[in-house]
């Protein structure tokens, strides 16, 4: 688009007018709109903005804003969302942040404000040019990758690049980061000493290898991310304790979230911020449960479209989250599983909150920098990093050891940590799984049992008191029992208890499940909800196989 002007008075007056109110706004904000005219790697349309026509009157506004906008680099990313970039910051075309870039340059250029409407047609402008017209490029939040390298936006116009060399910090990234409301400057780079952060963290000494683990994860570009859970009693400082690891990775102006109603929810915080923090949860429904797995491991989150009855929006997102609450919440295995348990003492010698914040704030940037120096480590180590078998979050695991020693541990005692902490976890599932309890007693009360789910539902139920059958949790249905085994097979098998499934050729749409106690240790007399001579209708075949202290218990669904 070619530049307009018009020799006259009018238009002079309004150049001249529209270049003192660029000055004013400048000298108020400091250093406002500068940034605009910065240097940019990528091109952009030359557009000289007028707010006049041909014949002296005044445009639209919103042709104004859209000439305004075309002087940004429009471009969109993967999922084909509109980005415009300002400078060296990156907005969201459709954000509140690029909406005020925009009406900012506007009365800089006018002296006068713009209409809602006026700004929506612009926005959808500049959008349908960024999706359709615009390069394509990935854009990052707080952490992205450049090759092997991490690099992280501290905020303002500062990027710091952790290579395997070391740590860099620059002012042109060679990633693209959005920008977000809330969101601050991580902490400065100090001398490092990571050791100070337990100065802060009152979290039991066997279990800081996971939080340290945890925090090398979380500025990781990639996943997986294990969910931190921090549990403890009143008054162990569990809000305060996610307040500062959210001001060394991810730093908010909101840092704590209350308990998300719903899976929406969850999404949209997950959206706006690199690290998800929930304060307070005492229960996770199975909904929110498998999104926060799906958060931790990558997967998509649907959610239907606005306005609509059939479209449906799938944003495939991951994250780390910290969850803090006094019970464990993390009581379904497959969660358990992919979370880091880490109880915090209660506190014994209390501070005011004003005085550690600024203890606090005195030592964050030792305990940043020496929390780069183990990025850094993590970077260079990774490839040659042996932790023995690969456990669940395998990814994570190698990560978090490659990095250890600047953090003050070890890749061996991380693991040996981190490996104790997946069987608490685990253990805690079936403990809190009425199922899973049951399953484990009728295994050792029983040599052989044979039937149909219905039946050993009934027995299931003999076994338990009555409060837990008529719980939400207690399955109502033989396939409800039959997807709580499965889900509970990784505990089970922790508690030595085999869970198997098997087709049964003699029976059409029939399975068999298979309970095989892996534990030498001698059982009650047998005891079976149908006779071995048939009775209960069966063929007959009940049976208990021994293969050396296994013993196989056998139920038809």
């Amino acid at each position: 688009m070619s530049a307009f002007t018009e020799p006259n008075v009018y238009v002079s007056r309004l150049e001249a007018q529209a270049g003192r109110n660029l000055e004013r706004l400048e000298r108020a904000a400091g250093r406002g709109l500068r940034a605009i005219d910065s240097p940019r790697v990528e091109s952009v349309e030359q557009v000289s903005v007028a707010i006049v026509d041909s014949e002296g009157k005044q445009r639209k506004q919103s042709d104004v804003l859209v000439d305004i906008g075309r002087r940004h680099y429009l471009f969109h990313d993967p999922d084909r969302k509109a980005y415009a970039g300002v400078g060296r910051r990156v907005y969201a075309v459709d954000g509140r942040d690029y909406r005020e870039v925009l009406v900012g340059e506007f009365y800089a250029l006018t002296g006068k404000g713009t209409n809602r409407n006026a700004v929506g047609d612009a926005i959808a402008t500049l959008a349908s040019q960024a999706k359709f017209s615009g390069a394509r490029h990935p854009v990052a939040l707080r952490t992205g990758a450049d090759g092997d390298n991490v690099v992280l936006f501290a905020g303002d116009d500062r990027v710091l690049i952790v290579s395997a060399a070391g740590v860099q910090e620059a002012q042109d990234s060679p990633v693209r980061f959005r920008r977000t409301s809330g969101m601050l400057e991580l902490p400065q780079v100090g001398n490092p000493d990571f050791a100070r952060l337990w100065n802060f963290l009152n979290v039991r000494v066997d279990h800081r290898p996971l939080v340290a683990g945890f925090m090398l994860a979380a500025l990781r570009p990639c996943g997986p991310y294990p969910l931190l859970i921090l549990e403890g009693e009143q008054g162990s400082g569990k809000s305060t304790a996610t307040r500062i690891l959210r001001r060394l990775i991810d730093p908010s102006t909101a840092p704590l979230r209350a308990p998300p109603g719903d899976v929406r929810d969850l999404l949209v915080g997950a959206l706006n911020g690199w690290l998800l923090a929930l304060d307070n949860l005492s229960y996770l429904t199975p909904q929110l449960s498998d999104a926060l797995c799906r958060l931790a491991t990558g997967g998509a989150i649907s959610e239907r479209a606005l306005y609509t009855n059939t479209d449906e929006v799938l944003v495939e997102v991951q994250r780390p989250v910290i969850v803090n609450g006094i019970e464990d919440v993390a009581t379904r295995p497959d969660l358990a599983e992919r979370a880091l348990h880490v109880e915090l003492e209660v506190i014994e010698d209390r501070r005011s909150e004003a005085e550690l914040w600024a203890a606090f704030d005195a030592d964050a940037p030792a305990i940043f920098g020496a929390l780069l120096q183990g990025l850094s480590a993590s970077v260079r180590n990774l490839a040659q990093v042996n932790v023995g078998r690969l456990p669940r979050m395998a990814d994570f695991a190698q990560w978090a050891a490659a990095g250890m020693e600047p953090l003050g541990f070890t890749a061996d005692g991380f693991m040996a940590c981190y490996r104790e902490n997946l069987s608490v976890g685990l253990t805690a599932g079936i403990e809190s799984s009425a199922i899973g309890r049951a399953a484990i007693d009728f295994v050792r009360q029983r040599h052989s049992w044979r039937g149909t789910a219905t039946e050993l539902l009934i027995e299931l139920a003999r076994i338990v008191d009555d409060s837990e059958t008529r719980s939400q949790h207690w399955p109502k249905s033989p396939r409800g029992l039959a997807g709580a085994l499965r889900r509970l097979a990784p505990s089970l098998r922790l508690a030595g208890v085999q869970v198997q499934t098997e087709r049964d050729s003699s029976r059409e749409r029939s399975r068999i499940i298979r309970l095989c106690s892996t534990r030498n240790e001698p059982s009650a007399s047998s005891t079976s909800s149908a006779a071995s001579d048939g009775s209960d209708g069966s063929d007959g075949t009940n049976r208990a196989l021994h293969n050396g202290t296994e013993r196989v218990f056998e139920g038809e669904i």
